[in-house]
């Protein structure tokens, strides 16, 4: 039996990094931000630097697209939405702003979307992600039938450096 659907994002948007973080941004970009529908990060809770290497992507425009399994009921965010995206330390990161949703059969997701994921060719999308679905909770129900949610996005403000002034992202590789 497949996990529970989210029904909301599980950090709190006011979080006070998260309050600051959108406040630097709004600063930075010269309009204010509206709060958040969803903090996540892109490993899912896998080790920090699987989360930092997907992030760096997004951040350098490489990645601009990501599926999620199961389908959140209701979905609490939508197309002009913002979300933060957190580092591998689960601090803020960046602001992306969710450009499109396409639900559909995870044997129909196509390979434009596939590889707009920077994860690898369309195989290594499909197997990559068969193989993390298939170990969460639920995941023994997984299967091309499942029903996923393609979300395409743009990164709008990314937290540049780190404390000490570090393009802690740029390099970040497999």
């Amino acid at each position: 039996m497949a996990p529970p659907p989210p029904s909301e994002s599980a950090i709190s948007p006011s979080r006070p990094d998260i309050l600051a973080f959108m406040s630097l941004a709004s600063t930075r970009l010269g309009t204010p931000l509206p709060a958040p529908k969803d903090i996540f990060d892109f490993g899912h809770g896998g080790p920090p630097s699987r989360t930092n290497l997907f992030l760096g992507r997004a951040i350098r425009g490489e990645k601009t697209a990501t599926t999620s399994w199961p389908l959140p009921s209701p979905l609490y965010w939508g197309p002009g939405d913002l979300s933060v995206i957190l580092d591998g330390e689960g601090k803020p990161a960046a602001v992306m702003r969710t450009l499109s949703f396409v639900q559909c059969m995870f044997k129909d997701v196509e390979e434009g979307f596939a590889l707009a994921e920077a994860e690898g060719d369309y195989e290594e999308y499909r197997k990559g992600h068969k193989e993390f679905y298939g170990k969460q909770e639920g995941g023994e129900d997984f299967g091309e039938e499942s029903m996923v949610l393609c979300e395409r996005f743009e990164v709008i403000f990314p937290r540049r450096e780190d404390e000490e002034g570090k393009r802690w992202w740029e390099g970040v590789e497999e």
